[in-house]
């Protein structure tokens, strides 16, 4: 798969940026497209010319998406363009699968590294959010004025998902080891300079910098190109493990507390601990971006966090990470979390 085109635009405002991706889109040579826009991403997306529009519904599920594909195949749509948050993104991604056409994405919100990867988080029948394989999109679309109104929390989670970046790849390491996978060294290349990039930020709430284009295209171009270690690897490998882990079993157990990059965030905390690191300083780290850094902020208790460590192997039958390493029991499995958080 190749990786995708972006496209900024940092000329002017939002309606601006509106005329600018309608533009773009009329250059394809499409006379259908499928817009699939969350609320936030109707002002973006209102100029695209000839569209049929579909808003998802807050419990749009995998099954919304299978079948907003089928009926948009059926009506001859040739192009789906997302504008939205990462919901909206994955859901168009599924959708986009099953109507086999390509993508444009045109976030609004830079809250994870699905940007342009080929997997889709979206709920289930049953409510629970499932990680799936999908389409990438063939190009993606940053209107910085759009992303520079986003809500901090977003940003946040962002960098709370890049986190995850350096201790996927110790676990790809692992499980190399184990001889239970094969390392990529383009996409592992990629998932280390994605983690660079956006290292310099790491010290400091968001706050600060949300306007800021420079830190936005920064934090954009660090998602992408974990987004495309992906693509290149053909698995999530560079960009999850043990810590992504942690975040489904949040999700599956307690209806995900937080935004997917904040509970990545929490989990690489569980992960530094397993490895053998001082937990405090990444708890540290995390906590001074605004991220979780202790049960309490997700709206859990100790006994909470036990339950989801032990959970957590479950969420990825054949993912092997250090927890499946370390093979927890119960009891080993509270005094870990015993010693992160009730001895700090």
């Amino acid at each position: 798969m190749e990786a995708p085109r972006v496209v900024v635009f940092d000329a002017g405002d939002e309606d601006a940026a509106a005329v600018h991706l309608a533009g773009l889109v009329d250059e394809l040579g499409v006379s259908a497209p499928l817009v699939v826009a969350s609320v936030h991403g109707e002002r973006l997306a209102r100029s695209i010319k000839g569209a049929r529009y579909e808003i998802p519904s807050p419990d749009a599920s995998v099954d919304w998406a299978s079948a907003l594909g089928a009926d948009a195949h059926r009506a001859g749509c040739d192009l789906v363009v997302a504008v939205g948050g990462g919901r909206c993104l994955d859901l168009a991604k599924l959708a986009t699968a099953r109507a086999g056409l390509t993508m444009v994405s045109a976030p609004t919100q830079l809250s994870h590294d699905g940007l342009c990867s080929p997997v889709a988080v979206a709920l289930d029948n049953h409510g629970i959010k499932r990680s799936l394989g999908a389409i990438a999109p063939r190009s993606v679309y940053l209107s910085l004025p759009t992303l520079a109104a986003s809500p901090v929390d977003s940003l946040r989670a962002g960098l709370g998902d890049l986190f995850a970046n350096p201790f996927a790849l110790r676990d790809w390491a692992l499980a190399e080891e184990r001889g239970l996978a094969e390392i990529d060294p383009v996409a592992w290349d990629m998932s280390e300079r994605s983690y660079a990039a956006i290292e310099p930020f790491l010290e400091a709430d968001p706050a600060g910098s949300a306007g800021d284009h420079r830190f936005l295209r920064s934090l954009a171009d660090a998602l992408i190109l974990s987004g495309v270690a992906m693509i290149h690897s053909g698995s999530s490998r560079p960009a999850s493990g043990g810590e992504h882990e942690i975040s489904h079993a949040l999700d599956e157990l307690f209806g995900g507390p937080a935004m997917h990059g904040a509970q990545v965030a929490f989990g690489c905390i569980f992960s530094a601990a397993l490895y053998g690191d001082d937990p405090s300083v990444l708890r540290d780290r995390v906590a001074k971006l605004g991220l979780p850094a202790e049960p309490a902020a997700l709206g859990l208790s100790l006994d909470d966090a036990v339950t989801v460590l032990l959970a957590a192997p479950d969420t990825r039958p054949g993912r092997f990470t250090i927890i499946e390493e370390a093979a927890l029991d119960e009891s080993a499995a509270r005094a870990l979390v015993e010693s992160i958080w009730e001895n700090k």
